[in-house]
Protein backbone atom coordinates (compact mmCIF):
# COMPACT_ATOMS: atom_id res chain seq x y z
CA UNK A 1 0.00 0.00 0.00
CA UNK A 2 1.39 3.42 -0.86
CA UNK A 3 0.39 6.78 0.50
CA UNK A 4 0.53 9.87 -1.62
CA UNK A 5 2.08 12.87 0.06
CA UNK A 6 2.57 16.41 -1.08
CA UNK A 7 6.03 17.15 -2.38
CA UNK A 8 8.15 19.20 0.02
CA UNK A 9 8.06 22.97 -0.33
CA UNK A 10 11.33 24.13 -1.84
CA UNK A 11 12.19 27.54 -0.48
CA UNK A 12 13.02 30.51 -2.62
CA UNK A 13 16.03 32.66 -1.82
CA UNK A 14 13.67 35.49 -0.79
CA UNK A 15 11.92 33.16 1.69
CA UNK A 16 15.28 32.22 3.21
CA UNK A 17 16.38 35.87 3.53
CA UNK A 18 13.04 36.76 5.15
CA UNK A 19 13.07 33.86 7.65
CA UNK A 20 13.36 34.94 11.29
CA UNK A 21 15.77 32.17 12.26
CA UNK A 22 17.72 33.76 15.14
CA UNK A 23 15.87 32.60 18.24
CA UNK A 24 15.70 33.86 21.80
CA UNK A 25 14.94 31.62 24.76
CA UNK A 26 14.55 31.92 28.50
CA UNK A 27 16.68 29.51 30.51
CA UNK A 28 15.91 28.78 34.16
CA UNK A 29 18.96 28.71 36.45
CA UNK A 30 17.76 27.26 39.80
CA UNK A 31 21.07 27.93 41.59
CA UNK A 32 20.70 31.63 40.80
CA UNK A 33 16.99 31.76 41.66
CA UNK A 34 15.85 32.99 38.26
CA UNK A 35 16.35 32.94 34.53
CA UNK A 36 18.49 34.46 31.81
CA UNK A 37 17.63 35.21 28.18
CA UNK A 38 19.81 33.65 25.50
CA UNK A 39 19.93 33.91 21.73
CA UNK A 40 21.20 31.78 18.91
CA UNK A 41 23.97 32.95 16.60
CA UNK A 42 24.14 33.71 12.94
CA UNK A 43 26.71 31.74 10.95
CA UNK A 44 28.76 34.93 10.71
CA UNK A 45 28.72 35.41 14.51
CA UNK A 46 29.70 31.79 15.18
CA UNK A 47 32.58 32.01 12.69
CA UNK A 48 33.72 35.32 14.18
CA UNK A 49 33.76 33.91 17.72
CA UNK A 50 35.79 30.91 16.58
CA UNK A 51 38.23 33.22 14.77
CA UNK A 52 38.64 35.43 17.86
CA UNK A 53 39.27 32.34 20.01
CA UNK A 54 41.91 30.94 17.65
CA UNK A 55 45.63 31.40 18.20
CA UNK A 56 48.40 30.69 15.70
CA UNK A 57 51.78 29.46 16.81
CA UNK A 58 54.99 30.53 15.10
CA UNK A 59 54.63 27.66 12.63
CA UNK A 60 51.14 28.77 11.59
CA UNK A 61 49.32 25.95 13.41
CA UNK A 62 45.94 27.10 14.69
CA UNK A 63 44.60 26.14 18.10
CA UNK A 64 41.22 27.14 19.49
CA UNK A 65 41.37 28.43 23.06
CA UNK A 66 38.48 26.67 24.77
CA UNK A 67 38.51 29.20 27.61
CA UNK A 68 38.27 32.18 25.25
CA UNK A 69 35.60 30.49 23.13
CA UNK A 70 33.61 29.63 26.24
CA UNK A 71 33.74 33.27 27.39
CA UNK A 72 32.64 34.52 23.97
CA UNK A 73 29.78 32.01 23.79
CA UNK A 74 28.57 33.07 27.22
CA UNK A 75 28.75 36.85 26.83
CA UNK A 76 27.41 36.90 23.28
CA UNK A 77 24.79 34.24 23.92
CA UNK A 78 23.34 35.75 27.11
CA UNK A 79 21.35 38.81 26.09
CA UNK A 80 19.70 39.52 29.43
CA UNK A 81 21.38 40.44 31.68
CA UNK A 82 24.13 41.94 29.55
CA UNK A 83 27.75 40.84 30.13
CA UNK A 84 31.09 41.94 28.70
CA UNK A 85 33.98 39.56 27.99
CA UNK A 86 35.84 40.95 31.03
CA UNK A 87 32.84 40.00 33.21
CA UNK A 88 33.35 36.34 32.38
CA UNK A 89 36.39 36.16 34.68
CA UNK A 90 34.03 36.83 37.62
CA UNK A 91 31.80 34.00 36.39
CA UNK A 92 34.62 31.60 37.31
CA UNK A 93 33.66 32.10 40.97
CA UNK A 94 30.05 31.07 40.32
CA UNK A 95 28.57 27.59 40.26
CA UNK A 96 30.02 25.42 37.50
CA UNK A 97 26.62 23.75 37.22
CA UNK A 98 24.81 27.07 36.72
CA UNK A 99 27.34 28.36 34.18
CA UNK A 100 27.24 24.97 32.48
CA UNK A 101 23.44 25.11 32.17
CA UNK A 102 23.72 28.47 30.41
CA UNK A 103 26.53 27.35 28.08
CA UNK A 104 24.79 24.07 27.23
CA UNK A 105 21.54 25.91 26.45
CA UNK A 106 23.38 28.35 24.17
CA UNK A 107 25.26 25.59 22.38
CA UNK A 108 22.21 23.34 22.03
CA UNK A 109 19.99 26.18 20.77
CA UNK A 110 22.63 27.30 18.29
CA UNK A 111 23.43 23.81 17.03
CA UNK A 112 27.00 24.21 18.25
CA UNK A 113 26.92 21.06 20.40
CA UNK A 114 26.76 18.87 17.31
CA UNK A 115 29.45 20.99 15.66
CA UNK A 116 31.72 20.64 18.70
CA UNK A 117 31.32 16.86 18.62
CA UNK A 118 32.08 16.80 14.89
CA UNK A 119 35.16 19.00 15.42
CA UNK A 120 36.34 16.77 18.28
CA UNK A 121 35.95 13.71 16.05
CA UNK A 122 38.15 15.37 13.40
CA UNK A 123 40.70 16.59 15.95
CA UNK A 124 44.04 14.89 16.41
CA UNK A 125 43.48 15.17 20.14
CA UNK A 126 45.59 18.29 20.67
CA UNK A 127 42.72 20.77 20.55
CA UNK A 128 40.51 21.39 23.53
CA UNK A 129 36.75 21.48 23.37
CA UNK A 130 34.71 24.06 25.26
CA UNK A 131 31.82 21.67 25.84
CA UNK A 132 33.88 18.78 27.19
CA UNK A 133 36.26 19.11 30.11
CA UNK A 134 38.31 16.08 31.14
CA UNK A 135 40.34 16.26 34.32
CA UNK A 136 43.70 14.52 34.34
CA UNK A 137 43.90 11.20 36.16
CA UNK A 138 46.68 11.00 38.76
CA UNK A 139 49.46 8.67 37.59
CA UNK A 140 52.15 6.82 39.47
CA UNK A 141 55.11 4.62 38.58
CA UNK A 142 54.51 0.88 38.47
CA UNK A 143 57.24 -0.87 40.48
CA UNK A 144 57.34 -3.90 38.19
CA UNK A 145 58.11 -2.41 34.83
CA UNK A 146 58.55 1.30 35.26
CA UNK A 147 55.50 2.05 33.10
CA UNK A 148 52.85 4.58 34.00
CA UNK A 149 49.74 3.20 35.65
CA UNK A 150 46.53 4.83 36.82
CA UNK A 151 46.57 5.62 40.53
CA UNK A 152 43.42 4.00 41.91
CA UNK A 153 44.34 4.46 45.58
CA UNK A 154 42.43 7.71 45.90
Amino acid sequence: MSFETDPPHILTADEIWAAQDIEERTVSIPAWGGSVRIRTFSKKQADDMRRRATDKDRFGKETVSSERLEALLFVEGVIEPHFEVDDYARMQDKSAVAVGIVLKAIMDASGLSELAVAEADKSDGTQSNASVRVLPIPRTRDDTGGTLATDVSQ
